[in-house]
């Protein structure tokens, strides 16, 4: 899973895709809403990575799953979270989302 910020700054995904693409599309699909949306990147290599820069418009706390294609070839898909959170090794994403109930009696009857 992928980190971005809510910035409309530039922001890099760094992946490996399945083959190497000259003029890759992204599309990103907003998992709370079923949204897609095309975003324009530029592409350079880092070593056996491909490096897509561009501005991404993501709201704090959603997730998003995205799709590289080549022309109508689809070569990566993966999951970015958007945060803008700087500790991330404390960070949970289902913190108090689930409680556990107190309220039971821990007896039970031997026959």
């Amino acid at each position: 899973m992928h980190i971005l910020t809510t910035t409309t700054s530039n922001q890099s995904l760094k992946i490996v895709t399945r083959s190497d693409v000259s003029d890759p599309t992204l599309t990103i699909t907003d998992k709370s809403k079923r949204k897609d949306s095309n975003v324009t990147v530029t592409k350079t290599d880092d070593g056996d990575y491909m490096v897509l820069t561009g501005s991404f418009s993501l709201a704090e706390g959603n997730t998003y799953s995205f799709r590289v294609k080549d022309g109508s070839t689809e070569v990566y898909r993966g999951l970015i979270m958007c945060t803008d959170q700087t500790d991330l090794d404390k960070y949970f994403i289902n913190q108090n989302e689930y409680t556990s109930n107190q309220d039971y009696d821990n007896e039970f009857i031997v026959l």
